[in-house]
């Protein structure tokens, strides 16, 4: 409750966009998908593997590629509010003063199709990459401007 005194009242609040979340998962099953049936048809199996060795590997790629391509579900619960006088993010309370001047910047990579989203603020960048509508929110709580 002081800490909530602290912030002020919520103003608005920002959620993951499931939709973004989907569409990225859902192209990384497609090129992994794309990527083993092309290794498959250019050499297919040929019986048992050689030895446990070789399993071994079999195994820590195929979970490597699980990792890589489902990634963009742990952001599935992201959420970012906005409170009268600080922000909740990333699971913590950060009051105005401490984060001070606020800018949205995105940032596109030479290794990626797609962008990436950053709240910049004195104490640390935010990635907002897989926000709904974050700087639109940021905007309509403390600008009143859309």
């Amino acid at each position: 409750m002081k800490e909530e005194k602290a912030i002020g009242q919520k103003l608005t609040e920002a959620h993951a966009n499931s939709g973004k979340i989907l569409l990225r998962t859902a192209l990384r099953i497609l090129l992994a998908g794309v990527i083993i049936l092309a290794g498959v048809r250019g050499n297919p199996p040929q019986g048992k593997p050689v030895s446990l060795l070789a399993v071994f590997l079999a195994v820590l790629i195929a979970l490597g590629a699980a990792v890589w391509v489902f990634f963009p579900m742990i952001h599935w619960r992201d959420c970012v509010l906005f409170y009268e006088n600080g922000i909740v993010a990333g699971g913590r309370k950060w009051t105005l003063d401490e984060l001070g001047e606020i800018s949205f910047k995105d940032i596109r990579s030479s290794y990626s199709v797609f962008s990436r989203t950053y709240m910049c603020t004195a104490v640390r960048n935010f990635d907002m990459t897989y926000i709904k509508d974050g700087k639109m929110n940021f905007n309509r709580a403390y600008f009143d401007t859309l």
